[in-house]
């Protein structure tokens, strides 16, 4: 029995557990991103995770809705599931990536990176094997299993820095070239005729940030809060429903910045604009309703949208 703890502590890698995941392919955040480019980023993400050798990656089925994700991740006997928001930034693209447990449904890990190069794409694979393979086995771990050691951010075949900026023409509708708004979200005229709906807003914000980002949202919008976009719907036609999506992470010194994600849609569901805005400040909650301030005032008053 003595023998049994530094044998165990010596254990080989072969003893963990390795976590099966389910990549969705992210959502765009601009009109001018492709759905398809879209879903190879995901696959490039995806294929480098499996490269690891540390996850099992599941493919997701095709055409599976983002309301669906955690069902369809529980019925294919997936420990997690990764989804995200991609949206051209310079000369690269800015993603917002989130891992969700499929047992609980509770967002474990989210994390916004900027890439500009496929060594930057592949290292973001590597990253979440890297986070998957020690949550999964953390409690091995306790008992003296060492967590898997990090691995080199893989680089491009050859060596080659290619840049996103080429890389991007996949993510810009019409014959692999960018358009010329391409710095620009689509927006379409909001539609009804009473005030805006406010519904929630979403994201691993803490619940008390995220209360305050609807209300700031509301404000902003001198719209109305409603449960969900049916209750909004219901019986009269808002101008637009809008929502979100709201991260946090830490910025410069002690303060914090804020992701939001602002979204409207018509009742029928169709995108009226979907734009993210980013803000920092001394509190997560200031910081949280200045980015609610940046997305909503590009919404509503489309010349200052390049303020973004």
């Amino acid at each position: 029995m003595l023998f049994g703890v530094p044998m165990l502590a010596a254990a080989p890698s072969s003893l963990l557990i390795k976590p099966k995941v389910i990549v969705y392919p992210f959502q765009a955040g601009n009109g001018s991103i492709d759905r398809e480019a879209t879903s190879r980023l995901a696959t490039m993400i995806a294929t480098e995770m499996a490269n690891t050798g540390k996850v099992t990656v599941i493919p997701p089925p095709p055409g599976t809705e983002r309301k669906d994700f955690l069902t369809t991740a529980r019925a294919a006997d997936a420990d997690y599931y990764i989804t995200g928001y991609v949206t051209p930034l310079g000369d690269g693209v800015s993603i917002v990536e989130q891992v969700v447990g499929a047992t609980s449904g509770i967002v474990v890990y989210s994390q916004s990176a900027q890439l500009s190069t496929y060594a930057d794409v592949n290292g973001q694979g590597d990253q979440l094997a890297q986070f998957l393979s020690i949550d999964a086995n953390r409690q091995l771990s306790s008992i003296g299993t060492p967590p898997p050691a990090p691995s080199p951010t893989p680089q491009p075949a050859g060596g080659a820095q290619a840049n996103l900026g080429s890389l991007r023409g996949l993510f810009h509708r019409g014959g692999g070239k960018a358009a010329e708004s391409s710095e620009e979200p689509a927006r379409v005229a909001a539609t009804g005729t009473g005030p805006f709906a406010v519904v929630a807003v979403e994201g691993p914000a803490e619940s008390s940030v995220r209360e305050a980002a609807i209300a700031r949202l509301a404000q902003d919008a001198h719209g109305e809060h409603a449960a969900s976009a049916a209750a909004a719907c219901s019986g009269h036609s808002p101008r637009a429903v809008l929502s979100g999506i709201l991260a946090l992470k830490d910025g410069p010194g002690t303060n914090r910045t804020a992701t939001f994600e602002l979204d409207a849609r018509d009742c029928a569901g169709k995108t009226l604009w979907r734009q993210s805005a980013t803000r920092t400040a001394a509190s997560a909650t200031q910081a949280a309703q200045r980015a609610v301030d940046a997305a909503a005032s590009a919404y509503l008053s489309p010349a200052r949208r390049r303020a973004l």
